[in-house]
């Protein structure tokens, strides 16, 4: 009976030891209170004054006005680029307290002249030239001595070449395509120093500055040089020269490195690129002075022929103007219609005299000298001659009855019949001739 008891006493008790534990468990655990944080609001007054600060700071925003209502920023104002719209835009959207941006911001209107571009260029340039100035100077201080260098070389050249090269424009190009290795060293440590070694590899590579003169149109220019150097070699004329060149003639008066000037016989300066020059015929009337000239006159059928070639060569043989080597020649030329020609030749210095003034003199003399001795020089257009001797009532004097007129014969003075070279020569000195150089022959 105890033990009855006793099973359900502990019975009762763990029964109501389970309801009570879960009583418990339905119970809920009330947590620690926790402090909640809440956002403080940023002013409107403050965030306008954080976006014009920014924009001050930065600068270039100073047409730019700020508002903020209600955390909505409105900005207006203009600004020079459309792109500093956008970057304005961008900053207000990332400000805190910032809930919609208003951007009503404009950029200026293009103008037509608008250096501002220019002067962010020029202080740009300016910045990077402080900054490069030691080398810069440098530089130009590595390229001055090349120079003198260069001349010096040059100089020393023309000493050691000046007699073995007797033209002066192929001694003076000599001496300076010889130095000229001298100037393409100072110019490429120049341009190293520079920082453009890209340039200086170019420039001694061959591609530079010779191909690009000879590529630009100055080719020209070059076989006008060329061709001064083999004038000066070869020398075909010298100034004071009575020249033909192509369909041009005239007396030359200089050749220079470039062209050939020469004064033709009406006074006019022509001026002749030397490639030109050599690749034409020249004839040189001077180039010896002896120059023969010829005239040509008709005698009568009935006239000593003979007798008339020894008055004109002995006419000839006095005359102090005309040469006696080579001697003068009175030939037969042809036989015409109404007269027998007679051709005379004759030399003259053509340096001294001029060839067109004594041959006027001579022919005068001629004339005069035949007919005070009773020649006659036939007309073809208005002579006939009769072979058969008719009779018309013409009083045909004998040879003894021709009336000799006395003929004073006077050789000119050399004054008087100077070469044309002289007074063309003084001409051009008085002249404005054109500046081409110096003179290379």
């Amino acid at each position: 009976m105890k033990m009855n008891l006793v099973s359900s006493w502990l019975l009762i008790t763990i029964l109501s030891s389970s309801i009570s534990l879960a009583d418990n468990s339905s119970v809920p655990v009330v947590a620690e209170p926790k402090s909640i944080a809440v956002e403080e609001i940023i002013s409107d007054k403050k965030i306008q004054q954080r976006l014009t600060d920014i924009l001050s700071a930065v600068g270039s925003y100073d047409q730019v006005k700020v508002k903020v209502i209600s955390g909505v920023a409105i900005l207006s104002g203009f600004v020079d680029e459309d792109s500093q719209i956008e970057w304005v835009n961008n900053l207000a959207n990332r400000m805190d307290g910032v809930v919609a941006v208003q951007n009503q911001i404009k950029s200026h209107p293009n103008q037509i002249l608008d250096l501002a571009p220019a002067r962010e260029e020029i202080d740009i340039f300016n910045v990077a030239l402080v900054r490069h100035l030691p080398t810069i100077l440098t530089a130009i201080f590595v390229l001055t001595i090349s120079f003198f260098l260069f001349f010096l070389a040059s100089y020393g050249f023309r000493r050691v070449f000046v007699k073995k090269i007797p033209s002066p424009l192929l001694l003076n190009a000599t001496s300076k395509i010889l130095s000229v290795p001298i100037f393409l060293l100072g110019l490429y440590l120049a341009l190293r120093i520079s920082g453009l070694a890209g340039l200086a590899f170019t420039v001694l590579g061959g591609t530079g500055i010779l191909g690009l003169i000879l590529g630009l149109g100055l080719k020209n220019s070059f076989e006008d040089y060329a061709a001064s150097i083999l004038l000066s070699i070869k020398k075909p004329f010298r100034p004071s020269d009575w020249v033909k060149i192509g369909e041009y003639e005239g007396i030359v008066q200089k050749v220079t490195s470039r062209s050939t000037l020469i004064i033709d016989f009406a006074g006019n300066h022509i001026l002749m690129p030397n490639s030109i020059v050599y690749k034409s015929n020249v004839t040189n009337m001077t180039a010896n002075p002896k120059m023969r000239c010829d005239f040509v006159f008709g005698l009568d059928y009935n006239d000593s022929i003979e007798e008339a070639q020894a008055l004109v060569l002995d006419l000839l043989g006095k005359s102090n103007i005309v040469l006696k080597d080579p001697e003068p020649w009175a030939l037969v030329d042809a036989l015409a219609g109404s007269a027998v020609n007679v051709r005379v030749y004759f030399w003259l210095n053509a340096r001294e005299v001029s060839i067109f003034k004594v041959s006027s003199h001579i022919l005068l003399e001629v004339k005069n000298l035949l007919l005070s001795n009773g020649f006659r020089f036939p007309d073809p257009d208005r002579e006939i001659v009769f072979t058969n001797g008719l009779s018309i009532g013409r009083n045909v004097k004998s040879k003894t009855e021709k009336t000799n007129k006395s003929v004073t014969n006077r050789s000119p003075l050399l004054e008087e019949v100077r070469a044309e070279a002289a007074e063309l020569n003084r001409q051009s000195r008085e002249s404005d001739l054109p500046d081409q150089g110096e003179n290379v022959i």
